[in-house]
């Protein structure tokens, strides 16, 4: 399978999964849906109706859409804006929601797959020149010892090589079944970009069973969501340079999922690819909730307002507002993507 067709099934696989967390609760909570389409318009064939609502297949082959019955007309019975706040709150959250879901699957089934274990520590590159390259270190090195100091873990090891900064320092190694110490030096102002000997640390992976994945999953999710909130804090704060903080487009995805291929493919297990699958997705579930309108975080704003104030914003007022909130959100997309092409980002090797 190529990487390009691999890629439109997974993008358009994550869109169709949010696209069906709102189908599935407006279901449940008794508002209509009027179309759930495969792909984007225009139309090329209903494929069957069930319930009311008719599934269709559409010309543009990325992604899905709902289309529930009067999603901006509060007269239309049975619809999405008749409907009241909570069952209105209910089937706009299920989007995020199910990408979440979406995403602690890809989290877990990698996990499955390879699981880190943080108690051991390998190196996975070893920069030309470094302290660690002149004495003969190599990637796949397992450090065991810093001097006398047991490694458990990646805090410990860089404590211990900071605290012995400019002074020799024996580090025992496990190079498949061979053990060998090495002599070095590390240093106290590397060049940017390395650290005290040159090296990128990894972990190495274990085999775990399901509920361990799952627990993974989870956590792995939690920790991605938790940093995309926090990401516009720390700019701020200068903890992360803004080339680091960039949003990439559909180019950008592309890149990283044929950079994560190339890997996973070198080592026989998808779980980089599993991972980016699992971060793509906890993305879009952010940016469905930003308070933008026409996202779902828009209308969730609107739905928030009325229960705060008592009454609604009247719907040509909400409608002119998703319209152009409609128009902001492409003017940002096509930003976004012509920035993949014009500084494309630099991913390691």
């Amino acid at each position: 399978m190529s990487d390009f067709l691999l890629f439109a099934l997974i993008l358009g696989a994550l869109i169709i999964g949010h696209e069906f967390g709102h189908f599935l609760v407006a279901r449940l909570l008794k508002v209509r849906v009027e179309e759930f389409g495969l792909g984007f318009p225009p139309r090329l064939v209903t494929l069957f109706e069930a319930g009311g609502t008719r599934f269709t297949l559409n010309l543009i082959p990325l992604g899905g859409f709902v289309k529930p019955a009067g999603e901006d007309d509060p007269t239309v019975e049975g619809g999405l804006a008749g409907a009241n706040g909570r069952t209105r709150a209910a089937v706009l959250i299920a989007g995020p929601v199910a990408n979440l879901a979406l995403a602690v699957l890809a989290f877990t089934t990698a996990f499955k797959f390879a699981a880190p274990d943080t108690e051991r520590v390998i190196i996975t590159q070893v920069e030309a020149g470094s302290p660690a390259a002149l004495v003969g270190i190599r990637p796949n090195d397992e450090i065991l010892r810093v001097d006398e100091l047991e490694v458990i873990g990646f805090n410990a090891l860089q404590a211990a090589i900071a605290e012995r900064g400019d002074r020799p320092t024996t580090l025992d190694l496990l190079r498949g079944e061979e053990r060998l110490t090495v002599e070095l030096t590390p240093r106290t102002a590397p060049p940017e970009g390395q650290g005290p000997i040159g090296v990128t640390l990894g972990n190495p992976t274990r085999s775990v069973a399901w509920p361990e994945a799952i627990g993974l999953g989870l956590r792995a999710t939690g920790f991605q969501f938790s940093e995309m909130i926090h990401l516009p804090s720390r700019l701020l704060r200068g903890e992360i340079a803004p080339e680091e903080a960039r949003i990439s487009g559909l180019k950008g995805m592309y890149d990283m999922l044929v950079w994560a291929g190339e890997i996973d493919r070198s080592a026989q297990r998808p779980f980089l690819t599993l991972n980016l699958i699992g971060v793509i997705s906890a993305g879009l579930a952010l940016a469905n909730l930003l308070p933008i309108p026409a996202l779902d975080g828009g209308r969730l704003m609107f739905v928030a307002f009325e229960a705060i104030a008592g009454k609604r914003v009247p719907p040509q007022h909400e409608g002119l507002a998703h319209t152009l909130g409609f128009m902001v959100l492409l003017a940002l997309i096509l930003y976004v993507n012509v920035q993949d092409f014009l500084n494309p980002i630099v991913l390691p090797r």
